[in-house]
């Protein structure tokens, strides 16, 4: 699997936050991103843009919702995963649907520098969202040194 510690190192790990919408996801991640040096300027524009056109969320069933939005490379200056828990789910549009929407309260936020790498680190995102054990985990993750103990226990 791809997904590993390594791409957590920045540390840009929020949990249990009181967001409204989707910009507002996309706006706190973004700086958190912005100040850590991991994206330029254009990220958060870039990422708006790209989850217009293919959106990123997933229902897993049980009310839960997960989203991976991206971008193209020119807009990440280094490889990292951003992830975000939100208090009360925020609408994003279903993956491959124009009018589908799924309320999400997890984000991961993928920052990558090669754009071969989208599809491998999506499918290893979505092996670890058919394990309902480790969405629970993520789900009731409140602190950085328990989401890297989910991240190292896959």
């Amino acid at each position: 699997m791809l997904i590993n510690e390594d791409f957590f190192s920045k540390r840009v790990l929020l949990f249990n936050e009181d967001l409204n919408s989707r910009s507002q996801v996309f706006d706190l991640i973004a700086k958190r991103l912005r100040d850590k040096d991991v994206v330029k300027s254009t990220f958060e524009a870039a990422i708006e843009k790209r989850e217009q056109n293919y959106p990123t969320g997933l229902n897993l069933g049980n009310g839960i919702g997960v989203a991976i939005p991206h971008t193209d490379p020119e807009h990440v200056n280094e490889n990292q995963i951003a992830f975000i828990s939100l208090k009360n789910p925020v609408e994003f549009r279903q993956m491959g649907s124009e009018t589908e929407k799924v309320p999400v309260k997890l984000v991961f936020v993928l920052c990558l520098k090669e754009a071969h790498k989208q599809l491998k680190m999506l499918q290893d995102l979505m092996q670890l969202f058919g394990d309902e054990k480790i969405i629970k985990r993520f789900l009731d993750c409140k602190n950085e040194s328990d989401f890297i103990n989910i991240i190292n226990s896959k």
